[in-house]
């Protein structure tokens, strides 16, 4: 007997009830995990850093797991993170600033300004950290891409093995052109 027939004989000994009972069973502890998992302390943190996000960018619709990975992303860099965002959102709650130009308008504090700065360009670049130590967090989610959305592709990959060389020089000359013989 090979395996193949050993697999099939073992499924054919397993009842259409039994295998629906075990898989709303599998189905309905996972549900019930992930209740318990997102009640941990951890995801106020995450839901926070999102608030305080759709008000720096201006937009209302972002990604709670986005959210998440920038955090964890900014947090690698920046240890002190949740400290400045605790400061960034008392300054902008203390200024009853309604939207990030009424608050700009306001006069951020230097060290305000620079938390803000760095939670936007994660956002909106899809990268988090400097230079020898940046992480991509989001390519195609990034926001830099939503202005264009309608009218362009977001390119997901290289132009070619010539794009990464030195352009050639053209070699076609047109008529009436200064180089004709």
């Amino acid at each position: 007997m090979t395996s193949l027939s050993l697999s099939h004989v073992a499924l054919s000994k397993v009842s259409r009830r039994k295998l629906l009972l075990g898989s709303l069973a599998l189905g309905s502890l996972s549900s019930f995990s992930s209740v318990i998992v997102a009640a941990t302390p951890v995801d106020y943190v995450f839901l926070g850093f999102l608030s305080l996000s759709e008000f720096l960018t201006g937009k209302k619709d972002l990604s709670p797991i986005l959210a998440q990975r920038y955090y964890l992303g900014l947090h690698d860099q920046f240890p002190d993170l949740p400290i400045k965002i605790e400061t960034l959102s008392e300054e902008i709650q203390a200024s009853g600033a309604a939207s990030m130009d009424d608050y700009l308008l306001h006069g951020p504090t230097p060290a305000a300004l620079s938390t803000a700065t760095k939670i936007v360009s994660a956002w909106y670049l899809g990268i988090v950290g400097e230079n020898p130590h940046k992480s991509l967090i989001a390519y195609s989610k990034a926001l830099m891409f939503q202005p264009v959305s309608g009218a362009l592709v977001i390119p997901s990959y290289g132009a070619g093995p010539l794009a990464w060389g030195i352009r050639p020089e053209p070699v076609m000359t047109f008529q009436g052109s200064l180089n004709e013989h």
